[in-house]
């Protein structure tokens, strides 16, 4: 055969194989093959956005966009749209907006995107202009301020763009809104007066950002500014309180900190222009970290008048969750957001060291486990547990991703990876990390690869391919076999896996009168440590280091429950009460015997945190009663809530027992303080909870209770708030489902935290027998919420349709729902699991 017509035959061979790869379908969403075709032929993008931002929430937001890039494709070219209108022409320019004449081209518009073909595209820079309006849903407007919120594919919903991690660009943003508001964005901005009680704002150019990152706050706002370290910071708030706003300073000064951290840890200055922040009232996250115009909750960030020490911790960690972001997520950011958890860990986990600095007299290393271990393990004991590493197919479907296990458990992970390496050589890896791909894009795994080269010895792929690849989390079993010690790790899910790790050993002996701590490596599914004699006791894990549940037998239960007797070191006890909590969980600790058990440990403990967890866990034992078991408790509970030594403990538990109070003797003192507010731990907002609350469990008295409640807010933000959950408080039946039945309209569910609390007085445990008949149709309406609402609502909508339920009816629905859902997400049918592991505890004892 002629060379010439062989190869002739091969290219004609392989040519529909080249069309067919280029080819991307188009499809609802922002599918991962879309994103990775258009990375392969896209480059060097900027949008130039225009907008125009009406005084009416009625009236539309319109705008106009104007997107730059270097295009090297064969195929037509997808941009992505969710709004509401979009005009069907538009202008292209070749070689740029300046350069030759523009070219009118009708384009299609389906499945959210705006089809460009590629007959009218040329290699090079190409320049699109389109003009459209914007739908609400991300926009977020009140009556007078809006704030827009992209994360994770949101962006689409607001003008076309590129909405992919990976397609980084640089944004210009020119704005026109009323004359009275205020506005901010990523950039500085100038203001020209249009005249007609209109104002224009320009902001300059952004550094590189993903779509997501790009943000700007319209609205009523006041406006405060500080230097702090020559640095200039602003906020927005809309707080009336002068209490509150005198907190301003503080948390300044509390960013300043965690900015001047970040630039000694990671060796790169502050990496964006400015440094400002809004504070948000009924804001849906606790904060995200748009540069220089990061997000904050207000009830986060402005404290009450007696802030206990979770509270100012809580503080200081969000500022300093959110300004770690600036570098870990912003500067280098996810190539895909099945990564979206590389960035959450590190900010997490450089909050948790800012905190050190910031709080040096708080017990740290007991501070971590508190705020990771629970929270951790609350998810990774249900079946509906995910990896940390999740895989996504669209981004329709990354609000999925989030929750407990990127959050918490992901930290706890990265301290264990800093334990096997070593702070300094950590330290240098993730310098390097940054300044390989600052103002770009990497994995995961391109982390992983550049930890490996520093610690070798770590041997972090084979622990990363269990710790974040895997799901789920070891059973820990012990013995003693006469001459050594066993630790055995199970994997419940019956895949022979281990979780390596190093786990401490308390051995008991009666002679001496103290523990002998055992350092057990657990590589293996069953570790022989030799010991010189039989300890009278075990107690496994027992700095609370090592992750996992770990069974108790009679003596270890016996001896944890006094710890507080036996053991000076905090993180020892901490680890004795979380062993009994989930040995509580598992069926091996009556319920009546476990609270006594913690009540006895909070009335003598002196620890303020730990005395925090000991009433998180009697919250959720006393949450597992039926409302006629719950009497007697609700009683030592008033006697802790007025007679614990400490102010943070008394606090707790009345904020607890006003809210959940059934019992008539305790709810009728419970309503004597909320009337007359003798209580000054308590804050305002408390008191409108106890409000909510106490109108639900007492229908003869619900509409004074109201009445009484709403005189007493002045701030118009609140009184929005209180005027739409308060309805949830009637007491007729065909009320409560009207109003439930009007939560299955995404219109009235715009303001998510306050559905959230409105959904969760309709399903209050009080009410059971009519919110069982919610649970099909809550359930049901799953899907459609994860793609109307923000990240975090699906999980906040499942815990309070299910989170009041006590009885085998609700779990028979809730079984039959998730067999009758075979093509449901996973992920999404995964929450639905993680709630489900609570209610057939409570079903299982009833």
């Amino acid at each position: 055969m002629d060379r010439r017509i062989g190869w002739l035959f091969i290219v004609l061979l392989l040519l529909p194989c080249a069309v067919a790869l280029g080819q991307v379908r188009v499809e609802r969403g922002v599918s991962e093959a879309l994103a990775e075709s258009r990375k392969t032929c896209i480059s060097n993008v900027r949008y130039e956005l225009r907008m125009d931002i009406p005084a009416e929430k009625a009236e539309a937001v319109r705008g106009t966009v104007v997107v730059e890039f270097d295009w090297h494709g064969t195929d037509d070219l997808q941009l992505d749209f969710q709004g509401k209108r979009l005009d069907n022409t538009v202008e292209i320019w070749h070689g740029g907006k300046d350069v030759g004449r523009s070219e009118v081209v009708e384009t299609v518009f389906r499945d959210e995107h705006v089809v460009l073909p590629k007959r009218s595209l040329r290699e090079g820079r190409n320049v699109v202009a389109l003009s459209f309006v914007s739908g609400d849903g991300a926009l977020n407007r009140s009556n007078d301020y809006m704030y827009t919120l992209f994360v994770p594919d949101h962006a689409r919903s607001v003008f076309p763009c590129f909405n992919q991690p990976d397609l980084k660009a640089h944004f210009s943003l020119r704005a026109t809104l009323p004359t009275d508001w205020e506005i901010m964005s990523c950039t500085q901005c100038g203001v020209v007066d249009e005249g007609d009680g209109r104002k224009t704002a320009v902001f300059a150019e952004t550094p590189l950002l993903p779509t997501y990152l790009f943000s700007f706050v319209a609205g009523r706002f006041s406006v405060a500014g500080a230097t702090v370290d020559g640095r200039e910071m602003t906020a927005f708030y809309r707080e009336t309180d002068s209490a509150k706003v005198a907190q301003l300073p503080a948390i300044f000064g509390e960013a300043a900190r965690s900015l001047r951290w970040m630039e000694q840890y990671t060796g790169i200055a502050y990496p964006f222009p400015k440094y400002a922040f809004v504070i948000l009232p009924g804001y849906q996250f606790g904060g995200m970290e748009h540069p220089g115009c990061i997000q904050f909750n207000d009830r986060t960030v402005f404290l009450g008048q007696n802030p206990t020490p979770d509270e100012r911790l809580a503080r200081t960690k969000l500022i300093a969750h959110e300004t770690a972001h600036m570098w870990f997520g912003d500067l280098v950011t996810m190539r895909w957001f099945d990564d979206v958890w590389t960035k959450e860990v590190f900010a997490n986990f450089m909050a948790d060291k800012i905190s050190r600095e910031m709080f040096p007299d708080i017990d740290h290393d007991l501070l971590f486990l508190k705020a990771h271990h629970a929270a951790a393990m609350s998810v990774d004991r249900t079946d509906g547990t995910p990896p940390i590493q999740q895989p996504l197919d669209n981004l329709c479907h990354a609000s999925m991703l989030y929750g407990n296990i990127i959050y918490h458990k992901a930290p706890i992970v990265m301290q264990m990876i800093e334990r096997q390496m070593g702070a300094e050589r950590l330290q240098k890896g993730l310098r390097r990390y940054l300044d390989t791909y600052k103002n770009g894009n990497a994995t995961w795994d391109d982390l992983i690869a550049i930890l490996a080269r520093e610690a070798p010895e770590a041997r972090l792929s084979e622990f990363d391919g269990v710790w974040v690849k895997q799901r789920g989390m070891p059973l820990f079993t012990y013995s003693f076999d006469g001459k050594n010690l066993v630790v055995r790790q199970n994997d419940a899910a019956g895949r022979g896996l281990v979780w390596p790790q190093t786990v401490k050993m308390g051995l008991y002996d009666e002679v001496k009168g103290q523990f002998d701590v055992v350092e057990v490596v657990s590589d293996k599914a069953e570790v022989r440590v030799p010991v010189a004699k039989k300890p009278y006791a075990i107690l496994p894990n027992y700095d609370g280091l090592a992750y996992g549940r770990f069974m108790l037998d009679s003596i270890a239960t016996a001896m944890s429950a006094y710890s507080w007797q036996l053991m000076e070191n905090a993180t020892c006890r901490f680890a004795a009460i979380e062993n009994l909590h989930e040995n509580y969980l598992m069926g091996n600790i009556p319920v009546s015997e476990y609270l006594l058990t913690m009540n006895t440990f909070l009335m003598n403990e002196t620890d303020p945190l730990l005395c925090s967890v000991v009433g998180s866990n009697i919250a959720v034992a006393c949450n597992d009663l039926q409302p006629a078991e719950r009497g007697y408790m609700e009683y030592y509970l008033q006697n802790d809530a007025t007679s614990h030594p400490l102010p943070s403990v008394r606090q707790q538990i009345m904020r607890y027992l006003s809210q959940t109070v059934t019992s008539p003797a305790v709810a009728a003192d419970v309503y004597e303080l909320w009337l007359n507010q003798t209580d000054s731990l308590l804050t305002p907002d408390d008191y409108t909870s106890m409000a909510y609350h106490l109108a639900v469990i007492m229908p003869d008295k619900w509409q004074d209770i109201l009445a009484t409640e709403r005189k007493r807010i002045s701030q118009t933000d609140k009184l929005r708030a209180f005027d739409y959950i308060s309805r949830a408080c009637a007491p007729d039946l065909l009320s409560q489902t009207e109003l439930f039945r009007s939560l299955l309209k995404a219109e009235n569910r715009r303001m998510e935290p306050w559905t959230r609390d409105m959904l969760a007085l309709l399903c209050d445990p009080s009410r059971e027998q009519i919110a069982n008949s919610y649970i099909e149709d809550g359930l049901q309406l799953l899907p459609e919420i994860q793609q109307t609402a923000d990240i975090f609502f699906p999980g906040y909508w499942i815990s309070a349709l299910l989170g009041g339920h006590h009885t085998r009816q609700a779990q028979e629905k809730v079984e039959a729902w998730i067999k009758s859902k075979p093509d449901c997400p996973e992920q999404l049918v995964n929450q639905v699991k993680q709630a489900m592991y609570t209610l057939k505890r409570r079903a299982l004892r009833k």
